[in-house]
């Protein structure tokens, strides 16, 4: 394990572990109730939680605080009656995209701002919507990315346009054969980061694999899964949900039921430079999390069971100093 010593002025010599070794420093430090009947959450760039509960959109009254209140309701059949698979908010809080959890031809991402849903009548707001199946996506910029699959069961990523004239979004394949289905998809460093939730086509459950963005963008044809950068450390659970934090560490949340594994019970919190993890497990570890990062409080978000576990992110050399702090009280301890 790597270490650097340092030596004291009063004559103490102390190791400080690097945080990117796996004493990453996450603190627990609250938690709140998403709404009744909740499907999909999400976290905005203002620090707010957004909830999809059946057709109803919800919105945090403040970052963090335990209150939600509607924002408003899409048309009823927007999404499937067992629930949405997503809810997105993008970073101007301008548009919200949401899933509707059907599979096949039908399928569809429909997207709706918020003062389309604030104003919507009792009949609920209408959407913009395109063709798509649809298991997870994020936001990059003004375009939106999908997993999915189709009723030819092969798992797909999609990018989402708004390029037209009419503003309706245009949907194009871009990643194909995702092993067995669908799992997460994120960013980071200018690249797309996309799980395969199970195991197939060569690819096992959990795996994650990443790609350069404008790459895959201007390939033309999809590209195949299996050609992407897998991660160090190997797959983890199922490879969803996918985010990140701001010390660039990959967030992944789910858990293999199917796979074989028996993979589950906490969030994993990678360092991608060095494949070494974090296990978060805020319920116990025979449970599936979701998972997402809330960049205006700086916190990781773990959900389970309709609760929402907040961590403490900490800045950089924060651990090092949390260590070097409680060795010296007790040598002062042990001194007196």
């Amino acid at each position: 394990m790597n270490v650097s010593v340092v030596s004291l002025s009063l004559g103490l010599s102390v190791a400080l572990v690097s945080p990117a070794l796996g004493q990453f420093g996450y603190a627990l430090v609250g938690q709140f109730n998403l709404p009744a009947g909740t499907a999909a959450w999400d976290v905005g760039a203002d620090g707010r939680a957004w909830a999809l509960a059946g057709s109803t959109v919800y919105a945090q009254s403040s970052p963090g605080g335990g209150a939600f209140s509607a924002v408003g309701s899409v048309a009823p059949g927007t999404v499937a009656d067992w629930g949405g698979t997503f809810i997105r908010v993008n970073d101007a809080g301008s548009m919200v995209a949401i899933g509707d959890n059907n599979f096949g031809a039908s399928a569809r991402v429909h997207f709706v701002s918020p003062a389309a849903l604030a104003s919507a009548g009792p009949g609920g707001a209408s959407t913009l919507s395109v063709l798509s199946g649809n298991f997870d996506g994020n936001w990059n910029g003004n375009q939106f990315y999908v997993t999915g699959a189709a009723s030819d069961f092969v798992p797909f990523v999609n990018r989402i346009s708004f390029a037209d004239a009419t503003g309706s979004p245009v949907a194009t394949r871009i990643i194909t054969s995702v092993g067995g289905a669908s799992g997460g998809v994120a960013f980071s460093g200018g690249r797309i980061f996309v799980g395969a939730g199970l195991g197939g086509r060569g690819t096992a459950t959990g795996e994650v694999r990443s790609f350069d963005l404008l790459g895959v963008n201007d390939a033309g044809p999809p590209v195949a899964f299996n050609t992407g950068a897998a991660i160090l450390g190997g797959p983890a659970l199922s490879a969803w949900p996918l985010a990140f934090d701001d010390a660039g560490r990959l967030l992944v949340g789910g858990g293999d039921a199917f796979g074989g594994t028996s993979d589950i019970g906490y969030v994993a919190v990678i360092d991608l430079a060095t494949g070494v993890r974090q296990l978060l497990s805020p319920a116990g570890t025979d449970t599936t999390y979701g998972v997402d990062f809330n960049a205006a409080l700086n916190q990781i978000y773990v959900s389970e069971g309709g609760v929402v576990y907040a961590y403490a992110v900490p800045v950089p050399g924060s651990a090092a100093a949390l260590t070097l702090s409680g060795l010296l009280i007790a040598r002062r301890r042990r001194r007196g």
